[in-house]
């Protein structure tokens, strides 16, 4: 422990990084290739053999262009484009005139859904918004736009905070390139409000949080509302996420190391939190969450923190195994009460390599 504070300060230096975590690998998408055919990434995998009996859906898709748009901030050539042109495709294909969206699609290219989920729709913001601020590539911008342009109005209509969170991550990114108008930040005010009202319907001295249960991705909630407060010039809201960042980094590093709220039946007020099907979704958030209060404050320990999620990859977790695979490059989909889910699907590897990205490389989200 001592090595990793002297060296925290230092964290985004890729050799000190690897002296901390000495099983790094090298930033290589072998896998997400592997899970991707021309239609979008497979959402599920055997082992690390693609599953096509289960399809694809849009939130995968919609973290797939996240990643892919990343993996173009951190290696600036046309090397990712033809996934960008995959994606982006995937997004078009599954909106409908109304501009909702469809989630689910065969491998046999049938719908199976009318509608999405809310997650789904929020992730496709998030992921459109980041592609409209940093993308490089004008050709693929015009569809972006225009389809995100067409969803905006479903985004009042939002009643999962988490959707919600997701939206506003997007809107933000969007607002902050060249392209939006003065609607976008009013959508942001009105999404960053319902939130804090859900806040105030919620929390009391003992449960500091926005629901009564803690489920999945819990990380980004807080952090939507911390950049929210920045973008605002909020105070308020900067220290209402601040202090439920707090309330769960207590509950999720209360062992000292990362071990976040399981899927079992997750963590209800008054009830015992679930230890176990720990998945990776919860990582990238949760070091982001950290990144943007170590902005906000200049705390190392935040840094600390960041460093700490990304080993949970690499066995700093409740089991002691590692969930990254070096020979297939994908991530294995979860710890359970067993040991490890073997399967290598689209969402636990792509949570793996977006984690990897914002700590080795530093970058923006």
């Amino acid at each position: 422990m001592k090595q990793e504070v002297n060296t925290v300060d230092s964290l985004f230096e890729f050799g000190v990084l690897q002296e901390i975590i000495p099983e790094l690998p090298p930033f290589d998408l072998s896998h997400i290739r592997r899970m991707t055919n021309q239609v979008s990434i497979v959402q599920h995998a055997t082992y690390s053999i693609p599953n096509y009996r289960h399809g694809y859906c849009l939130d995968d898709t919609a973290r797939a262009l996240l990643l892919t748009t990343l993996s173009t901030q951190a290696h600036p050539s046309c090397e990712f484009k033809d996934l960008a042109y995959t994606y982006l495709a995937y997004i078009h294909y599954m909106q409908r005139d109304c501009g909702r969206f469809r989630n689910l699609l065969s491998f046999d290219h049938q719908f199976l859904d009318e509608y999405g989920t809310e997650d789904s729709y929020g992730r496709t913001l998030w992921a459109l918004g980041h592609f409209l601020r940093y993308t490089q590539d004008s050709e693929l911008v015009f569809l972006a736009e225009e389809i995100l342009h067409k969803a905006l109005p479903h985004c009042v209509a939002l009643k999962s905070v988490r959707a919600v969170s997701y939206t506003l991550l997007g809107l933000q990114h969007y607002h902050a390139s060249n392209r939006s108008d003065d609607k976008i930040l009013l959508y942001i005010k009105q999404l960053n409000y319902y939130l804090l009202d859900e806040y105030k319907g919620s929390h009391s001295p003992d449960w500091n949080w926005y629901e009564q249960i803690l489920a999945y991705d819990n990380a980004v909630i807080p952090l939507a509302v911390l950049r929210s407060g920045i973008l605002l010039k909020q105070e308020s809201m900067i220290t209402i996420g601040r202090q439920t960042a707090a309330f769960l980094e207590g509950l999720i590093f209360e062992k000292g190391y990362l071990s976040t709220i399981g899927n079992e039946s997750w963590y209800v007020r008054g009830s015992k939190r679930s230890i176990f099907a720990q998945q990776p979704i919860e990582v990238p958030s949760t070091i982001l969450m950290y990144k943007e209060l170590f902005r906000l404050y200049g705390n190392s320990r935040y840094k600390q923190r960041m460093i700490q999620s990304l080993q949970w990859f690499f066995g700093k977790n409740e089991l002691g195994i590692p969930l990254y695979d070096a020979v297939t490059k994908g991530c294995c989909d979860g710890l359970e009460r067993f040991g490890l889910n073997l399967n290598q699907g689209a969402e636990s590897s792509i949570s793996f390599w977006q984690a990897y990205l914002y700590v080795c490389y530093n970058l923006e989200d």
